[in-house]
């Protein structure tokens, strides 16, 4: 009974010490340098050990396993690796593609909104250019109305004899029709200046004979001065020319007769009595005549130098 246990005891003892010698050898299968050759010997060094040969293969066996579980965990785990790898290059190829759509989707509309605000812009310059041009176009039919009504007011105030209201009236005109220089080219707009030119010689030839008619054949006042005076501001530079040569010819004309050149009473020693003879003139223009013609017109000095 004692000798069954010893025996027992013993087996048991082989076994626990032959499990160490096989945990321990297989800790050589990770080294580098392994030897089957030497590992065997070692794990059995004698015939004794032999007897646990089964607890090795069983301890290798397990060893196998665990090392192919650990392999096969390791091909999952770098598979496992590769698959969220490759989801996540393809989620992030999706993520550009994404992005990039999404670029050009703010490009096409950078560029829609950029021919809006240009198709804008040029829509405002037409509308500021055809602004500009109703603006100068209602401004040249304003000043052709104004013309035409002055050019019917100065024929109405000739035809009266208002010479004061059509003097006042010239310059108006003068300034329209030089605001048409450019428009002659256009026949109406022609006629019309033509028609204001009309009226203005017609004007002129009128005062010109309002003036002339107001002096008899002895050269002496019978008109009304003051319009003499105002149709004097209707006379052109051709008519005021005429009106001048003709009063300080009427003025001097028995001045001529006395005084005419290459007789005895034009020499030097007759002098004093021709100047007494200016001097009666120029006093009667002064007195009797100068109201009848502007200041300007500087009629005295005109019969002085004549």
């Amino acid at each position: 009974m004692s000798g069954k246990s010893a025996g027992a005891g013993r087996t048991g003892s082989s076994e626990s010490s032959d499990d160490q010698r096989a945990a321990a050898a297989g800790q050589q299968l990770d080294n580098a340098g392994f030897s089957p050759a030497e590992y065997v010997d070692r794990l059995f060094p004698d015939d004794a050990a032999l007897e646990g040969v089964d607890v090795a293969a069983a301890n290798i066996g397990h060893r196998l396993q665990a090392v192919q579980q650990e392999i096969r965990r390791q091909l999952r785990a770098q598979s496992d690796g590769q698959q969220q790898q490759t989801q996540g290059i393809e989620a992030t190829k999706a993520a550009i593609s994404e992005l990039y759509t999404r670029i050009s989707e703010m490009k096409g509309k950078a560029q829609t909104s950029e021919r809006m605000v240009s198709d804008i812009t040029q829509d405002i310059k037409a509308l500021d250019v055809g602004k500009r041009n109703l603006t100068q176009t209602t401004g040249t039919m304003r000043r052709l109305q104004l013309l035409v009504g002055a050019v019917d007011q100065l024929r109405q105030l000739r035809e009266q004899g208002r010479f004061g209201e059509a003097a006042r009236l010239l310059p108006a005109i003068a300034g329209l029709r030089e605001g048409f220089s450019e428009y002659h080219g256009v026949r109406q707009i022609a006629r019309l200046d033509e028609a204001a030119q009309v009226q203005q010689r017609r004007l002129g030839g009128l005062a010109q004979q309002v003036i002339q008619r107001g002096f008899d054949a002895q050269g002496r006042l019978v008109g009304d001065a003051e319009q003499m005076r105002a149709a004097c501001g209707c006379c052109m530079a051709d008519e005021q020319a005429r009106v001048t040569d003709a009063y300080c010819e009427q003025q001097l004309r028995a001045y001529a007769a006395i005084f005419p050149l290459g007789d005895d009473e034009s020499q030097l020693e007759h002098v004093s009595r021709r100047y007494a003879w200016l001097r009666r003139i120029l006093r009667n223009y002064a007195e009797e005549h100068a109201a009848a013609f502007p200041a300007g017109w500087r009629m005295d000095e005109e019969l002085s130098r004549r």
